[in-house]
C-alpha cells in the first residue's frame, strides 16, 4: 500500500474542502473559463482524425507532437523531443501511475475513445498550473462528463482491414436538475497481425481491450447556473493478449480499477476545484505466448502491480490562481521462470514515488499585453525496499549487485522550483506575437533510479540495451525561451514557433562502468550496458502551423514540426528524437458532405545517438484519403491510410525484438501498409 507521510496527510485533509480546472481551447480561437486564466492550446478532434485504437494517434495532428510507438497499444507522448515522465500528461485533470515497468499501459492508454472529445496540448511553454512535472509540456485527453439537464447517448464504432482491427463503444447521459449520470462502455479487438507496404508481418500486433465505467454528478447550485457540484467515477479496463514487438515482452493481461471523486464550487467570488482519484492496477507479461521464443532463451514472466494516487485543491479570483498538488504511488515488479519454480528476480520491490507540491500564478493585461507569470515548488520522494535474486546464489557479481544495492541510500528527497513567464503582444486586430521563459525541474523515474540489475525494464525506451539506474541521480533543470506569433487575416491563419531548451543533468544512458554489471550483462549476452546518467543537453526547433480558405467549399491547411536535440558534455545526439515531419491537408465541405486528401512527409533522420547504438532512418512519403457524410443524428466516414502501399520504417517505433518473424530482430520497426477504414456513429 502506499505509505502516507505527514505532509500527504495534510494534503489528503485539505482536499476534504474544494478544486480541479482546465480549459480546452485550440490553437486558433480562445475561449475563456470561469475562475481560469486565458492559455494557448491546440486540440486534436477525433471526430474529423484518421481513425484511432490508442489517443496517442491523435497526437500526430499537433503541432511539435509525436508518438513513440512500442505497440498497437502502447504509444509514448513526445513534444519537441521529450517524452516519457518528463511530458505531463492527464485525463480530464488526473496523472495516475500505470502498473507497467516498461510502460506497456501508458497513460495515454486509459483514455476511453468513446468519451475521448478531443486532445488539448499547452503549445509551448506550459503554465505551472498545468501540472506537477512540465519539464516535456502538457498533454490533456478532454473526455464527457455527466451534464445536467440532458439526456442523450451515442454508439460508434470502426473498423480497419489491415490487422481486421476494429472497435464498437456506447455511452449514455441521464441528466436531471438536480443528479445525472454518464455510463459507457467499449471493446477494442486486433485479430490479425498488421502487414507492411512489401507485404512483411509485423508479429505481435493483435490485441484485445475493454473498457466500461461511468460518472454521478451532484448539483449543489442554487441559481441554476449549474457552476457548483461533486462528482463521482469509476473505470475498469482489461487488456489482454496485446502485442509489443518493440519490447522483450507483450501484455498477457491489464487489468486496472480507477476511482475519482471531484468538484467544483463557487464561495464568495473564488472559484474552487478540488480532485482526488486513486488506481489500483495488474499487470502481466512474457516472452512466449505471443511470440516464438528462441530454443537458446529462457522463458520469463514478469507479474507487476501499481498502486496510485493523485490530488489537486485550487483556488482563483481575477488574475490569481493558487493550488495544491499530490500525486503517490507505489510499483512492484516480479520476474519468474513458469518452467522453474525456484527462479525469481525482484524487478522493482515496494517503489515508493512520492511528489508534494504547491503553485501560484497570476495573468494580467498590462497595456497591449497579457502577461501570466507562475512559480511552483514541489518536493520529490522517492525509495526502494531490498531486492533479491535466485541468481545471487551461483554468480559472484549478481551477489555483488544486490548487496551494493541493498547497502545504498535509497531513501531520496529532493526539492524544485519551476518559474514560468509566458507573454502576447497584440500588435494589432490580425497579428499577437508570443515570448515565453522558464526555469524547470523534473525528477527521475522510478526505473532510471532503481533499476538494480542489467535489464529492459526502462519505460519504454524500446532500444534493446540493458540498463541499470543510479540512486542518486540529480533533478534535471531546464531553461527554457519560445518565441513566434499568431497571424489571422482573411482566407490566412499562420502560427509558427521557435524553441529552445537547454537542460542540465538530463538523464538518458551512458556505458556502464562497474565491473559487476559489465560482467552480469556480458552472461546475459549484452557486451555494451547503459547505466542511467545525468549528462547536458540541448534541444532546440520549430513547429509551424498554418490553413489557407482557397474557396467557400475548399480549404488547405499545414503542419511541420523540426527538432534537434544534442548532447552538450560529448559530440553526440539524444536518442529517438522526431525528425522533421509537414503534413499537408486538402479539405473540402459542401452540405453534410466532407472529404480530405492528405500527404504526410519525414524526412530522414541521421542525427542519432551513437551512445546508444541508435540506427538512422529514411526520408518516406505517405498519403491518406477519405470521404464522410454528417448530418445531426449521425455520421459515417471512410478512407485509405497509406494509400500507394509505401515501404518506411519509422523512426520513433523502436527495433524488432521478435524471433520467427519477417522483420529482422534488431531492425527498426516497419510502418504498416495500405489499409481501408470505416467509421460511424449515431447519436440521439
Amino acid at each position: 500500500m502506499l505509505r502516507l507521510s505527514s505532509l500527504s496527510i495534510s494534503i489528503i485533509v485539505a482536499l476534504i474542502f474544494p478544486s480541479t480546472v482546465f480549459a480546452d481551447e485550440d490553437d486558433m480561437e480562445i475561449i475563456e473559463v470561469k475562475g481560469r486564466p486565458q492559455e494557448n492550446f491546440s486540440l486534436a478532434d477525433p471526430s474529423t482524425s484518421i481513425p484511432q485504437i490508442d489517443a496517442s494517434d491523435l497526437l500526430k495532428t499537433l503541432p511539435g507532437a509525436a508518438v513513440n510507438g512500442n505497440g498497437p497499444l502502447s504509444g509514448i507522448a513526445q513534444y519537441r523531443g521529450l517524452f516519457g515522465d518528463r511530458v505531463n500528461t492527464q485525463i480530464n485533470g488526473v496523472s495516475l501511475a500505470g502498473a507497467g515497468p516498461n510502460a506497456m499501459d501508458t497513460p495515454l492508454s486509459y483514455a476511453s475513445l468513446i468519451l475521448t472529445e478531443g486532445v488539448s496540448m499547452t503549445r509551448g511553454i506550459a503554465p505551472v498550473s498545468a501540472g506537477i512535472d512540465t519539464l516535456g509540456g502538457s498533454i490533456e485527453v478532454i473526455e464527457s462528463k455527466a451534464s445536467f439537464d440532458e439526456t442523450s447517448g451515442e454508439v460508434s464504432g470502426q473498423y480497419q482491414t489491415n490487422g481486421d482491427r476494429g472497435n464498437l463503444g456506447g455511452k449514455v447521459n441521464l441528466g436531471s436538475e438536480k443528479q445525472a449520470v454518464l455510463l459507457y462502455a467499449e471493446k477494442l479487438q486486433g485479430n490479425t497481425d498488421v502487414t507492411t507496404g512489401d507485404g512483411d508481418t509485423i508479429t505481435p500486433t493483435t490485441y484485445e481491450k475493454t473498457m466500461a465505467g461511468g460518472e454521478y454528478r451532484v448539483n449543489l447550485s442554487k441559481n441554476g447556473i449549474n457552476d457548483e457540484s461533486i462528482a463521482f467515477g469509476y473505470q475498469y479496463l482489461e487488456t489482454n493478449d496485446a502485442g509489443t514487438p518493440a519490447l522483450p515482452m507483450d501484455i498477457d493481461f491489464i487489468r486496472t480499477h480507477r476511482f475519482k471523486v471531484e468538484g467544483e464550487h463557487n464561495i464568495s467570488s473564488w472559484d474552487l476545484n478540488w480532485h482526488m482519484a486513486y488506481s489500483d492496477a495488474d499487470h502481466a507479461m512474457d516472452n512466449y505466448s505471443l511470440r516464438d521464443k528462441p530454443d537458446t532463451s529462457s522463458a520469463r514472466y514478469n507479474s507487476a502491480n501499481s498502486n496510485s494516487f493523485d490530488s489537486e485543491i485550487s483556488i482563483a479570483k481575477d488574475a490569481w490562481l493558487f493550488g495544491l498538488d499530490a500525486r503517490m504511488s507505489q510499483h512492484n515488479s516480479l520476474i519468474t521462470d513458469p518452467t522453474d519454480s525456484s527462479f525469481y528476480i525482484d524487478n522493482f520491490n515496494d517503489i515508493q514515488d512520492n511528489i508534494y507540491s504547491i503553485f501560484a500564478q497570476w495573468q494580467q493585461d498590462i497595456g497591449q499585453w497579457n502577461w501570466q507569470f507562475g512559480s511552483r515548488i514541489k518536493n520529490y520522494q522517492t525509495d526502494s525496499g531490498t531486492i533479491n535474486t535466485s541468481m545471487a546464489s551461483t554468480m559472484t557479481a549478481v551477489q555483488a549487485l544486490v548487496d551494493d544495492f541493498n547497502n545504498s541510500d535509497r531513501s531520496q528527497v529532493q526539492t524544485g522550483l519551476d518559474l514560468t513567464i509566458n507573454g502576447q503582444y497584440q500588435f494589432n486586430d490580425d497579428l499577437t506575437g508570443i515570448i515565453g521563459l522558464a526555469r524547470k525541474q523534473d525528477s527521475a523515474s522510478y526505473q532510471e533510479r532503481y533499476l538494480w540489475l542489467p535489464m529492459q525494464s526502462t519505460g519504454g525506451l524500446a532500444d534493446g540495451r540493458t540498463y541499470v539506474g543510479q540512486v542518486d541521480l540529480d533533478l534535471e533543470t531546464a531553461y527554457q525561451l519560445e518565441l513566434g506569433f499568431d497571424f489571422e487575416h482573411n482566407q490566412w491563419k499562420v502560427s509558427p514557433r521557435a524553441f529552445v531548451n537547454r537542460i542540465d543533468n538530463y538523464i538518458q544512458g551512458t556505458p556502464a562502468t562497474d565491473a559487476n554489471v559489465i560482467a552480469v550483462a556480458a552472461m546475459m549476452g549484452d557486451d555494451n550496458p547503459m547505466q542511467f546518467s545525468n549528462v547536458d543537453a540541448l534541444l532546440y526547433g520549430m513547429d509551424f502551423t498554418a490553413s489557407y480558405q482557397l474557396s467557400t467549399h475548399w480549404n488547405m491547411d499545414f503542419l511541420g514540426s523540426y527538432v534537434r536535440g544534442e548532447r552538450r558534455d560529448i559530440d553526440d545526439n539524444l536518442y529517438r528524437i522526431a525528425p522533421l515531419n509537414i503534413t499537408l491537408g486538402l479539405n473540402f465541405q459542401q452540405g453534410n458532405w466532407i472529404g480530405r486528401i492528405e500527404g504526410v512527409a519525414n524526412a530522414a533522420q541521421n542525427n542519432v545517438s551513437e551512445t546508444q547504438l541508435e540506427e538512422t532512418t529514411a526520408g518516406y512519403a505517405i498519403m491518406n484519403v477519405s470521404a464522410g457524410y454528417d448530418i445531426e443524428n449521425w455520421t459515417i466516414r471512410a478512407g485509405i491510410n497509406n494509400l500507394f502501399d509505401t515501404e518506411y520504417e519509422d523512426h520513433l517505433a523502436g527495433y524488432n525484438r521478435v524471433y520467427s518473424s519477417d522483420i529482422a530482430v534488431g531492425s527498426r520497426m516497419p510502418g504498416m501498409g495500405l489499409t481501408t477504414w470505416v467509421t460511424g456513429a449515431y447519436r440521439f
